[in-house]
């Protein structure tokens, strides 16, 4: 029932979020993780395929070929409207974690401008990051608004929900991965450490300097 009452309350911030902006300028982040994916599961539940909703992939160029695989079998077999974002290759030449979440804003402010959107759903949850600890469901940005139905989900609940649904993920998660950034700078978590602990530390030490420049 736990489950259940978190799903209700994630497909009420979508079906605000669908009554409050037109579906051509509502738009998905997805970046083929557990979470985007089970936000875009969630989604399709309310408004079904979600055919008039843009999903947008923000490529890196460095993916795992897992996460490409995955985006790719889903834009087919879910029938996505999906844009990708893909980073410019003149910009990748000695680059790190942090200059990537860069690149990855400046996505998001191409997607938001050249697709003409006023609002995005992004898959963050509270217990994530302390960063992004105190976010609300609907956050105002300078250029669209932000919304977040999966706030509340918590690790557990992801998976919880991903078995009970059988909603596809990507098979690193079964080879000790928790948390998938770009495949340079990901290892598999460590040992009782945090979920995002084989994420590059430099880059979470500085999350919430991102966000305030518009990451996730």
């Amino acid at each position: 029932m736990r489950l259940k009452r978190k799903i209700n309350k994630s497909k009420q911030v979508i079906r605000k979020a669908l009554g409050s902006f037109d579906k051509g300028k509502l738009g998905v982040a997805w970046t083929g993780g557990k979470d985007s994916t089970v936000l875009l599961h969630l989604v399709r539940e309310v408004c079904g395929e979600g055919a008039e909703l843009t999903v947008m992939f923000n490529d890196s160029t460095m993916e795992f070929e897992e996460v490409y695989e995955l985006v790719d079998r889903l834009e087919k077999e879910w029938g996505l409207n999906l844009i990708r974002i893909a980073h410019p290759k003149r910009k990748l030449k000695k680059i790190d974690g942090e200059k990537i979440r860069e690149l990855k804003i400046e996505a998001i402010e191409k997607a938001v401008k050249e697709y003409g959107l006023e609002a995005l759903m992004a898959g963050i949850r509270w217990d994530e990051h302390r960063a992004r600890a105190k976010e609300k469901y609907f956050s105002e940005r300078s250029d669209h608004m932000r919304i977040h139905p999966i706030l509340h989900f918590t690790e557990e609940d992801i998976w919880e929900y991903i078995k009970k649904f059988k909603v596809p993920y990507v098979s690193l998660y079964d080879k000790g991965y928790r948390s998938l950034g770009e495949k340079p700078f990901t290892r598999p978590a460590k040992k009782k450490g945090r979920e995002r602990s084989g994420r590059e530390a430099d880059k979470e030490e500085v999350m919430e300097r991102l966000r305030a420049l518009g990451y996730w």
